[in-house]
């Protein structure tokens, strides 16, 4: 049986401290230690020593208040476990947390990590279930509901650290946390991506729920995020990528593909990190995937779950190119080239009988567009309609047009649109009435359109 290293980082907070080891008592069931490590907590208030009656905790005290990672970093160099569960103090374990969590870790050995869930989490949202509780046997009882449903992986490039458990192997080819970063958000993602290009994926866990309690920090969130958002500059500057733009998952084109056929070749056009290929492996783990990336750094990421090919989509020579692909993404790429007519023509080349391409294109005939323009404004900007890094422009019609002229049948388009300010939508109102030109409604609300165009 493993021995499990639970290491908890803590300042100022005794009162959520007691009741996460409270939880860890009732519930696991192997052996296991605790390191609490205290970072710089006021005399007076950091937690008891000898902590809370009890010898299977050890405790660890900064003389300064550092970070996160500094704190984890201290723990790290004492844990001697076979296994790592990084637990904020603020985090309450359900029954059978650690056993499946140790579970997935087993029966996947490519995976590095794994994370649970909480209804308060910073990163992968829509995994936040919505349950209602109060009081333990309710916690208990719901976490159970959800854990009802079998145990489930899904992959991710970066996890939190609320309550993650690694495999001492990838803790030790991962390194330390890096003090760089002081909010626990920009450290669990540094450290876990880095856990990645070590050679381990990453699973969340969605059927394997903790409790997030409400501290000082929660109802401080907007002061947390501009931190989050300083660091992620910080975060760019050290990987190359923004994580923003390079870890998105462009599921909004899933609707115009069938990922459920068996060995689908799929090859994507600026795949960055590769997030959206690892979500189709997710849904299609028969899939092989494939992607084309420029940017060196997101490229090293994205090899992780894809074979990266070396492409210039305007002059590539298709006899370069041994596979043939059933589906070939072009998601917010085709307005970043200077002969996007030639692209499509080369990437048709490269299709399988009857395979298509799936593409994202702005469209600059968006109301927001208009209503800056007839306002005497066209700025370009870092992001968005405006890109600064667009060098074409496409309507619908033009879209059509120039699919067409590459020997592509387009069989659906989707516009995608987004809530505008009343001013905008004023105007939108008063171009729908005019009568000397005839409007079309979706020309002012589409902000992009996704297509599907199959080889003829």
């Amino acid at each position: 049986m493993p021995k499990l290293s639970i290491i908890i980082p803590v300042y100022r907070m005794n009162t959520q401290l007691r009741q996460c080891i409270t939880s860890i008592r009732r519930t696991v069931r192997i052996p296991y230690e605790i390191i609490v490590v205290d970072d710089g907590t006021p005399q007076g208030e950091e937690p008891p020593h000898p902590p809370f009656g009890e010898n299977e905790i050890r405790i660890l005290r900064s003389k300064e208040h550092h970070s996160m990672a500094h704190v984890l970093r201290m723990g790290l160099q004492e844990a001697e476990g076979d296994v790592i569960l990084f637990l904020h103090a603020d985090i309450m374990l359900s029954p059978y947390t650690v056993e499946d969590m140790l579970d997935a870790l087993i029966a996947h050995p490519e995976i590095g990590a794994v994370s649970a869930v909480a209804m308060r989490m910073n990163e992968h949202r829509q995994f936040c279930p919505q349950l209602s509780y109060r009081g333990w046997e309710d916690f208990a009882a719901a976490a159970q509901q959800l854990r009802s449903g079998g145990l489930t992986l899904h992959p991710t490039l970066y996890l939190e650290l609320f309550c993650l458990m690694a495999r001492r192997d990838a803790v030790g080819a991962t390194g330390l946390p890096d003090e760089d970063y002081r909010t626990p958000c920009m450290t669990a993602i540094d450290y876990t991506l880095r856990m990645v290009r070590a050679g381990y994926r990453l699973g969340l866990l969605p059927s394997v729920y903790v409790h997030h309690q409400e501290d000082d920090h929660a109802r401080n969130m907007d002061a947390y995020d501009k931190e989050i958002l300083a660091e992620a500059d910080l975060f760019h500057e050290k990987w190359g990528v923004s994580l923003t733009y390079s870890f998105g998952v462009r599921d909004d084109l899933f609707p115009l593909m069938d990922l459920s056929a068996e060995d689908l070749r799929i090859l994507e056009i600026g795949c960055a990190c590769g997030a959206t290929l690892m979500e189709i492996g997710a849904r299609n783990p028969s899939a092989k995937l494939y992607g084309v990336e420029l940017n060196e750094r997101a490229a090293e990421i994205a090899r992780t779950y894809a074979d990266v090919l070396a492409m210039d989509v305007e002059r590539v020579d298709e006899n370069d190119i041994r596979e043939r692909f059933d589906y070939i993404l072009m998601p917010d790429v085709i307005e970043h080239l200077l002969d996007p007519w030639t692209a499509l023509r080369n990437m048709r080349k490269l299709l399988a009988p009857g395979g298509c391409i799936v593409a994202g294109i702005p469209n600059v005939a968006h109301i927001s567009n208009l209503y800056h323009l007839l306002r005497g404004m066209w700025q370009y900007e870092d992001a968005g309609l405006l890109d600064r890094t667009h060098f074409r422009f496409f309507t619908q019609r033009e879209i059509a047009l120039m699919f067409e002229g590459a020997g592509l049948r387009i069989e659906d388009m989707m516009l995608r649109r987004f809530e505008m300010p009343a001013p905008i939508m004023e105007l939108r109102r008063e171009l729908l009435s005019l009568q000397s030109i005839k409007v079309r409604p979706e020309d002012l609300d589409a902000y992009q359109w996704c297509v599907r165009a199959r080889r003829e």
